[in-house]
Parts: structure tokens; sequence; C-alpha cells
């Protein structure tokens, strides 16, 4: 609960009828907080507050409450209320909403809208998630070459009540080809209110094709500090905006899929949108449950692979071995999961192309070669000084730290390079898929080192 202090008066206000004193407090905060306090609430309660407030204001916090909560208040009103609200949210955000109603509740509010807002719906609805077409608004302000700087502002004075913003204008020809962009500005600016839009606009449009990744378009917009840019389709014809708004929703939502995948957890798109709280701890143990057991079976190699070298430890007794498997584990999967997370930050960047992988492994593994020296020098003076071992079991620790370290950082570059050649999310490849690969062949490396020393010198 994120007001607990407010949540108990305001369901007094209510229970008493307080309609007056509940609409003045809810008219002087922003459309996010009240739907915070009403998601906080129970649904009767937000229902009651929702009907106090006038449409505009609910269509404002709508946009702002959890899907589930849009959905439950939609399907609670008739068709025509619901229609009269879907009319005054945002073009992209209402046609998110109803790809989220059930087909039935989609046939009854339809008919209620003009004909012109049901086409938009559908075809903004009909864009493969992902897109720039899945995320773009058509909340936006096109000018013709033709008009006048006079003409123009005038234009944005009737429309901007209805646009998403008008910051930025978009000039296109007669068969909405873009053609060029002209800023609020530039317009206002302008010394000459007889100027033509095609002689003050700019050209060099920073535009996203319909079909590009939704991502990708983000990073654009914040790559060129754009308030919004403009969508094209394969005719380049104008069919739409992404604001920067819109962008940084589509950036959370991207590195939130990225952390769970990174952490080992399904991706689930409704728990995106969902608060840490509101999540149910069946939902969460269903997404975590099917890494933790491919990694619980792909543990199993690590015992093998220890059981295997058992008649190492019984050949030298006093060595300890079984203590030093900790140390050793513990530092190749935490430089794999360094390597691995520098790299998947990389590629989301575009700091790192598929091109640059020999290039990105050697840079990697020279990390790896710097780390394992200084830590494998600690740990050969650790084994000998401190814990009294003879020197060349500390040569041993020693060198199969720098062996784990060159190999950890290593595999940690070239497998989330290797996904992205093969089209799979490299945040998949997740850290304990890492750290568990980097596990078993870590002691592979110590006890092969530990045969080549005191073995041979044993001999």
């Amino acid at each position: 609960m994120r007001n607990p202090l407010l949540v108990p008066d305001l369901r007094e206000l209510i229970q008493a009828g307080e309609t007056a004193a509940l609409r003045d407090f809810f008219s002087d905060h922003h459309p996010a907080q009240v739907a915070e306090m009403i998601e906080d609430l129970r649904p009767v309660e937000g229902d009651t507050i929702l009907g106090l407030l006038p449409a505009r204001n609910r269509a404002e916090i709508l946009s702002y409450l959890d899907s589930e909560r849009q959905v439950h208040l939609i399907e609670s009103m008739s068709p025509a209320e619901s229609a009269a609200l879907l009319h005054l949210m945002s073009h992209d955000e209402r046609a998110d909403l109803v790809n989220r109603l059930e087909e039935d509740n989609v046939d009854r509010i339809l008919p209620h809208l003009a004909q012109a807002e049901r086409e938009d719906i559908r075809r903004l609805a009909s864009y493969e998630p992902g897109t720039a077409g899945s995320v773009m608004t058509t909340d936006y302000v096109t000018l013709s070459p033709q008009l006048t700087v006079r003409e123009a502002l005038e234009r944005l004075r009737h429309d901007a009540p209805d646009s998403e913003t008008i910051y930025y204008n978009y000039v296109v020809d007669p068969q909405r080809k873009l053609v060029g962009f002209v800023s609020l500005k530039t317009l206002i600016l302008s010394r000459s209110a007889s100027a033509r839009i095609g002689d003050i606009m700019r050209h060099d449009v920073i535009f996203a094709r319909v079909d590009e990744d939704q991502e990708s378009v983000a990073r654009q917009i914040g790559k060129y500090d754009l308030i919004a840019i403009p969508v094209v389709d394969t005719t380049d014809m104008l069919v739409g905006i992404i604001t920067h708004d819109d962008a940084m929703d589509i950036l959370r939502k991207e590195q939130t899929e990225d952390i769970l995948a990174f952490g080992g957890v399904s991706k689930d798109a409704e728990a995106d949108e969902e608060s840490y709280w509101q999540g149910r701890i069946v939902e969460a143990v269903r997404r975590r449950i099917g890494w933790l057991l491919m990694l619980f079976l792909a543990g199993t190699i690590t015992r093998f692979v220890v059981h295997s070298f058992n008649w190492v430890n019984d050949r030298f007794p006093l060595l300890e071995f079984d203590t030093f498997i900790p140390l050793l584990i513990g530092t190749g999967g935490n430089a794999g999961s360094q390597s691995v997370g520098t790299i998947i930050r990389g590629l989301a960047l575009g700091d790192i192309r598929p091109s640059d992988t020999i290039k990105v492994v050697g840079r990697e593994v020279l990390t790896g070669l710097l780390l394992g020296m200084l830590l494998g020098v600690l740990g050969f003076g650790f084994t000998w000084l401190i814990l009294g071992h003879p020197p060349i079991f500390g040569a041993v620790i020693g060198l199969a730290i720098l062996g784990i370290c060159i190999w950890a950082n290593g595999v940690g570059a070239l497998v989330p390079l290797l996904a992205r050649r093969f089209d799979i999310d490299p945040a998949v490849v997740s850290a304990p898929l890492i750290s568990t690969l980097v596990d078993a062949t870590g002691l592979l490396i110590f006890y092969s080192i530990a045969i080549l020393l005191l073995i041979r010198l044993a001999a």
C-alpha cells in the first residue's frame, strides 16, 4: 500500500457520502497520484471515486491504472459509458485497452464509437506486438507545405486539444507522404506570418518504420533528444508518432524483461505491468521454477566432476582439495556473470555489433588474464603463507584461478554474442546458466592443473 495514511480517511469520506469533499480533494492531485490512491482502495470504492470526477479526468486517470483495473472498470460500465471514456483516451492507450478486453465486450462497445475511431482502433490493434506500429499514436498534427505561418498557428489552436503533442508538427504532401517537419518554436519566432511552411520547414526528418522494433525506435528518441518521432509505412506515408513518454515506457518494459531474464526468471508480459506487491506468489513460483529446475539438473554435472576426481583427493589427503572448491567456482561464476552483464549492456546500447565478436571475446579474455593474474597471486599467497600448504599447491590454486578467470570471461562474452547471432535474446542466456557452466568446467581446469603439477612432481 502506497498511501497508508490517506486510505482510511478516504474510506470514511466515501462511507459518509462526502462527494463534494472527495471531488475537491482529487481535483488537486495529478491523475497518476489519483490512480495510485484508487489502486490502494477496494474496486467498489475506486469505482465510486471515478464516478464523481468529470469524464476527461476519468480518462486521464484510467491511463495510469494497471491493466487489470482498467479492464475491470470498462467492463463494469455500460457500453455507451465505456465508449465515451475510450473516446477521451489517447489513441494508442485506448487501442491497447481494447486489445485486453474480451471479444464480446469489444463487440458491444465499438458500435457506440464513431466510424473513424473504430477504424483507428482496429488499425492500431492490427500491428505486430513489439513493433513501432503497436505503440504509436495517431494524435498528431499535420501541415501542408503551402500553408502560411499564420494559417499553421490557427490550425494548431484548433487541433491542440486533441493532439498528443504540438511541439513537432509534420509536413506532408497531398498523398500524406512525410516531407519535413516544423517546430512550434520555429512558427512562433518566424519573422513573417505570411511565410510558407515549405520554406521554413526542416527536411532532415528522423523517422521510424512501422514494422521497426519498438526498442530500437525508443533508443533513437533518446539518442537524438526528440520529443517525438514520426512513423511511416513502406510507402513513406505518415501513419503515426511515438512520443518521448511512450519511449520511456518502452525502455522500462524492455529493461524489466532483460533484468528478469538475466536473473533466470521467465518473461511474462502481464508481469511487466505489475508492481512487486501486486504479483501473486504462485505466479512468481511459476516464472522462476523452470530455470531453477534446469540449473538444478545442470548442477549435478559439478558433482559428477568432483566424484570423477576423488582419486586425486585420496592421493593427497593433506591438501584438502574440497575446501578450495567454493573459492574456485565462486570466482569463476562471478567473473562470468560480470562479463555477461557487460556484454548484454553493450548489445542493448548498440555499442557491440555482431561483427565485433572476435574483438569482444579477445578483449574479455585479456581482461580475464589480468584479473586472473591479480587474483592468482593472492590465491597463491593465501594458500602458502596463511594456510601453510606447500608452495607447489599454492601454485596450483594460483594457476587454477588464472585459468578459470580467462575461461569464464571468454565464455561470458561468447555465449550472449552467439545468442544474438542466432536471434535469441541474449538476456535469456542468464547469469545462473553461465555460473553453472563455469562451475563444472572450472573444476576441470583445477583438477587438470593439479594432476599436471602435483602428480608429475610426485612421480
